[in-house]
């Protein structure tokens, strides 16, 4: 199989992994102020993308691109901090006001961290 597609089909499970975060996130927003569950798809979501992450910052260089080493960083520290949180909180049938609204802007800040640093140099 060549690396390209296999690079893709591994960006493919990432979204989709950030997807089912923001999913979660957005559908609990009516519960923000009394403290939102953390729904199982924001855990299985933020261990895909976790997984995913790695696995293409592990690809990236086989298939000789230049990675860019603080945004790897920053979505490393990012998508680790949400996967512990929800799973710290994913058991609880009542949660802190700051849990998952801070899931949420995790997310973002992960999207942004991408997209305005880019993956490559």
């Amino acid at each position: 199989m060549d690396i390209e597609l296999l690079i893709r089909i591994t960006l493919v499970l990432h979204l989709l992994g950030f997807a089912s975060i923001m999913a979660g996130t957005l559908s609990q927003s009516s519960s923000f102020k009394t403290g939102a569950k953390v729904l199982p798809s924001i855990l299985h979501g933020s261990w895909l993308s976790l997984i995913t992450g790695l696995a293409m910052a592990g690809m990236l260089p086989a298939n000789g691109e230049d990675v860019n080493g603080l945004t790897i960083s920053l979505k490393s520290v990012g998508i680790t901090a949400i996967f512990f949180i929800a799973y710290t909180y994913n058991k609880k049938e009542s949660t802190p006001k700051w849990v998952v609204p801070s899931i949420l802007a995790l997310a973002i800040a992960n999207v942004c961290f991408a997209v305005l640093l880019g993956m490559s140099k």
